[in-house]
């Protein structure tokens, strides 16, 4: 007799396989340019995908409503321009009522969906006096200076607050709430920080980027800036893992066990309770991926299902001829399946799941502009 567990893999491992991308209906152009940043909407209803570019374009795809809507596109894909320029990412709130964007221009925007409408929340801005009395006055400083990465704060149950990194090698918190506030402010590399990501225990926060580290931090030992606007230094990590190369990305799993990064030195690095470890930290389980992308396709990112935290999983992009988007098994980082087929026809270099535990989708972007959808 077979345990639930078993049957739970097995389920798993039969929507894996189900998997396909040979309709071509199963693939749209949602933006004019090189995507940078993918995400699904939380609906359990309907499928609804949204891709930023380097222009500064953010592209909603409803999926399940092609071609039924006669004020846009006929392949049911509508487009806005709220940056002006490269979209870094895209993270959907709690409920799907509002799509935040950052963008390389400094901005972090708030899309509505009620009202189709994007507003500016934040914005970095110089020390000229025309900008004293914004939140953001002071904190970009200068050439070289953009916003890199953010991701939502889960702590913080209306999804008002942020961890935001930048490409001069700082981490920010804003609470954007009431009147807004930089809870604190922080140089934690001398090089571009790609990626932020906060462990489940809402206590340890991860970063990655052109230092070619992984570090772990510990925010609870983070103060208040007693100037918002100036990075406060000297900050000591709990842990550091050294990757040889840049690292791309470096993502908690759903149930905070284990920390997947992406690097340059062609591997993903697979760690076990890193959040526990202190020190010079070593990868659990090394995978040798090919994650040289060249001057013309975004980078990988591997990206782990959002709610699946019994039989976790992360999806990346690859080199490999025909095309592939491939899942592995975020316990043992056994690859568990290339997904590939007829509309697959270049390389997805941003990847991502939808939310929903009960149907598995998965979904690519790719340099050109199109999104393809495997379900």
């Amino acid at each position: 007799k077979s345990s639930p567990s078993n049957k739970n893999i097995a389920s798993l491992s039969s929507r894996i396989n189900a998997l396909s991308v040979d309709d071509e209906s199963c693939v749209s152009k949602v933006v004019p340019d090189r995507i940078y940043s993918v995400a699904c909407h939380p609906s359990e209803s309907s499928l609804l995908v949204c891709a930023g570019d380097k222009k500064g374009h953010v592209g909603l795809w409803n999926f399940d409503q092609r071609g039924e809507d006669g004020t846009n596109n006929a392949d049911g894909v509508h487009l806005f321009k709220p940056h002006n320029r490269v979209v870094t990412h895209l993270e959907w709130n709690r409920t799907g009522t509002s799509l935040l964007s950052a963008s390389y221009d400094g901005s972090v925007r708030l899309f509505d969906i009620h009202t189709q409408k994007f507003q500016e929340i934040f914005a970095t801005y110089d020390d000229d006096s025309a900008f004293k009395g914004k939140l953001g006055y002071g904190v970009d400083t200068g050439y070289g200076y953009w916003t890199q990465y953010f991701c939502l704060d889960p702590r913080n149950a209306d999804d008002r607050c942020l961890f935001m990194s930048t490409s001069k090698g700082t981490v920010l918190h804003l609470d954007l709430r009431s009147k807004g506030k930089i809870t604190f402010h922080h140089e934690l590399s001398e090089k571009k920080i790609n990626t932020v990501s906060l462990h489940p225990d809402g206590n340890i926060m991860a970063t990655a980027g052109l230092d070619c580290t992984v570090k772990l931090w510990d925010i609870r030992k983070f103060k208040s800036p007693k100037v918002a606007h100036k990075a406060t230094t000297g900050c000591k990590p709990l842990g550091t893992q050294q990757a040889g190369r840049s690292v791309n990305s470096a993502f908690f799993s759903p149930s905070g066990k284990s920390i997947v990064s992406t690097t340059m030195n062609n591997y993903l690095d697979l760690t076990e309770n890193m959040h526990t470890q202190s020190g010079t930290v070593k990868a659990t389980t090394k995978i040798r991926h090919d994650n040289h992308t060249g001057r013309w396709l975004s980078t990988f990112m591997a990206q782990w299902h959002p709610t699946m935290t019994n039989e976790e999983l992360f999806v990346v992009g690859s080199m490999r001829q025909p095309r592939t988007m491939e899942l592995f098994g975020g316990e043992t980082g056994k690859l568990l399946r290339g997904v590939k087929g007829e509309s697959l026809t270049a390389v997805v270099s941003r990847c991502c799941f939808h939310p929903s535990q009960e149907r598995l989708v998965v979904v690519g972007g790719n340099s050109s502009g199109r999104v393809t959808v495997a379900r």
